[in-house]
């Protein structure tokens, strides 16, 4: 497998926990380098918290690619979300996704649509899911324009009731119907929801196009109970190559946590 090893980081400080280097994007870069990193993640919830012309440069400098770009904080920030009962509210985070498209298609890289789905809570009806299925489809076809691959995340009900589980997600995309839509498969998040790893993987195999590892209680892997030789032994049974994420908890800090996520992608690699 051509795996490539990615660290989630954010350029500014976010109520979104599982992040490392949050707020110091140059020190992220520089550690992701140190650590041997391939690349990173970038969290945000404007394009321009992106800069473009300093960012290039930090790139070409320490030897990485922008693989990610993930979009939570438009909703954990702002409470703005595709699937919100106000037309006017989805519109505009169709829009603030639109143009984070147009900064990834700049980078090469990839669009997550996780927790900017959301929530539905008491208001949960039929034509509420039906608007916000509309409103990811509206954001698919402008990133297929762009050539930009889009993720679909599955996340725990403890933090959405939209899409949580491989299978749901695996239902939206086939519903949307897009060529670029695509599964991001989060080991956290599927401790909480998918019966099997290994089933929910092979089930998933032609639509994955990214994994998050983080172990059951959020911290690296490793550091939890979560079974990633099963998980890994799964994704080189279907041939998955891509990328491996590690999007955890900056605990006890970002370094360890950070050090900790690539030394143990590094035994998988080598082990198996």
């Amino acid at each position: 497998m051509s795996l490539k090893k990615v660290i989630s980081i954010s350029p500014n400080k976010t109520s979104f926990s599982p992040l490392l280097f949050s707020g110091d994007l140059n020190k992220g870069l520089e550690y992701a380098n140190k650590f041997g990193y391939d690349g990173v993640e970038i969290s945000i919830g404007r394009p321009e918290q992106i800069n473009l012309i300093e960012l290039k440069p930090l790139l070409e400098k320490y030897n990485l690619q922008v693989y990610g770009i993930a979009t939570g904080q438009i909703y954990y920030n702002e409470g703005n979300s595709l699937y919100s009962v106000q037309e006017k509210i989805r519109l505009s985070t169709i829009k603030r996704l639109n143009s984070i498209i147009d900064v990834a298609k700049e980078l090469h890289s990839m669009v997550i649509i996780g927790g900017v789905r959301g929530k539905l809570g008491q208001s949960m009806n039929s034509k509420q899911i039906k608007l916000g299925i509309k409103a990811l489809k509206n954001v698919a076809e402008y990133s297929n324009d762009k050539d930009v691959v889009i993720l679909l995340e599955p996340i725990n009900r403890y933090e959405t009731d939209i899409i949580n589980t491989l299978e749901e997600g695996r239902e939206v995309i086939s519903q949307i119907n897009s060529p670029n839509l695509k599964l991001l498969a989060d080991t956290f998040h599927m401790n909480i929801e998918e019966v099997s790893f290994k089933d929910s993987l092979i089930k998933a195999k032609d639509y994955l196009g990214y994994v998050h590892f983080a172990d059951s209680n959020r911290l690296a892997p490793g550091w939890g109970h979560t079974n990633f030789v099963e998980i890994f032994k799964t994704l080189t049974k279907i041939k998955y190559s891509g990328l491996i994420g590690i999007e955890v908890l900056p605990k006890p800090n970002d370094y360890e946590a950070a050090k900790q996520g690539v030394r143990f992608l590094n035994k998988l690699f080598d082990i198996y």
